[in-house]
């Protein structure tokens, strides 16, 4: 889950790391050793899981080993460490919200985003299947600066049979915008894989802001291909019909997701003031949870469904937020048709 308001990720009370600048192997061993009290404590558990293949004195020799190692890679010690006790949960938080399309790292200026991903792109967290995360959050980074995403796509994808639930779905989902363009067909499958897993039993192991988050992420690409077809007419009218299965109560960013959709939806069928009106209630929702972008594309709708001074301003705040986030993608949206 992301991080409750005025807690930062990875910092839950009590608990290593504390270091914002990654995560070390001796920060990783020491963890452990809080948590279990002694390095014999934690060798001991390490050994009863692996059915004393080592005895306890070589298991803790191999984690003293380990906590010299840095920010190398862990070799076997590591991979042994990581398989007993996976990452401490505040890195895994920390992770997770820099890897979500839906989480407010999105939020944040590229050249920011760059500098919070890049030190937990190595080990341990490099070693552990949660890298898929911090793949994720790179490719959300290049998409938004417009650049080819394959590499940390590919490498997140060797990593999907590792990884949680909600880490699939994303990947997919991901997949699915990245290769709209590119390859239509992968998209849709990609797409059509995310809406299986959502809507399969195991989903109840997502949590369940996330899981409302990713469904309303995949409703909207769903919608998407209906209003803006590659091939055939569009049909506004089903596109509002998804667009009404997400939550009106659900995550804030679920919410600005739905009223955005309609808005567009029902603006192309001609309904400029129920499109106005779903614009401003975006809008609103945006700004109760704190989100630049998502405030960006509400104003970039409701400046499509006024005129005048009042569709002007809307379209100038929101190119400022884009200009501020550093967004080309988002600045490219929002060019005038003229350029």
């Amino acid at each position: 889950m992301p991080p409750r308001p005025g807690q930062e990720p990875g910092h839950a009370p009590g608990h290593a790391p504390r270091d914002p600048h990654g995560l070390s192997w001796a920060d990783y061993i020491d963890d452990l050793v809080r948590r279990r009290g002694t390095l014999t404590a934690v060798a001991l558990h390490m050994a009863e899981r692996r059915g004393f293949s080592e005895d306890v004195e070589s298991v803790e020799r191999g984690l003293r080993r380990l906590r010299g190692r840095g920010s190398q890679s862990g070799g076997v010690w590591g991979q042994r460490a990581l398989s007993c006790f996976g990452l401490p949960s505040e890195v895994d938080a920390r992770i997770r919200w820099m890897g979500q399309y839906h989480s407010r790292f999105t939020d944040l200026p590229a050249s920011i985003g760059e500098e919070l991903l890049r030190p937990w792109d190595r080990p341990p967290v490099s070693d552990s299947p949660a890298r898929i995360w911090v793949l994720l959050g790179w490719a959300g980074l290049g998409l938004r600066q417009r650049e080819d995403v394959s590499g940390p796509l590919a490498q997140a994808a060797l990593l999907a049979g590792r990884a949680e639930l909600a880490a699939q779905v994303e990947l997919l989902l991901v997949q699915s915008f990245a290769w709209g363009r590119v390859d239509p067909s992968a998209s849709a499958q990609a797409l059509s894989r995310a809406g299986d897993l959502l809507q399969s039993p195991s989903a109840e192991s997502i949590p369940a802001e996330d899981r409302a988050c990713l469904f309303a992420r995949w409703i909207d690409q769903r919608a998407y291909s209906l209003n803006k077809p590659a091939k055939g007419s569009p049909d506004h009218a089903a596109a509002v019909e998804l667009y009404e299965r997400i939550d009106p109560e659900g995550p804030l960013f679920a919410r600005c997701r739905r009223e955005n959709g309609l808005g567009w939806s029902l603006l192309k069928l001609g309904d400029t003031a129920a499109a106005e009106a779903h614009a401003r209630a975006s809008v609103e929702a945006a700004g109760d949870r704190g989100s630049l972008r998502l405030r960006a594309m509400a104003l970039k709708l409701l400046a499509a469904a006024t005129e005048g001074e009042t569709s002007r301003r809307a379209i100038s705040r929101a190119r400022t937020i884009a200009r501020d986030l550093e967004d080309l993608a988002l600045a490219m949206r929002l060019r005038p048709p003229t350029d």
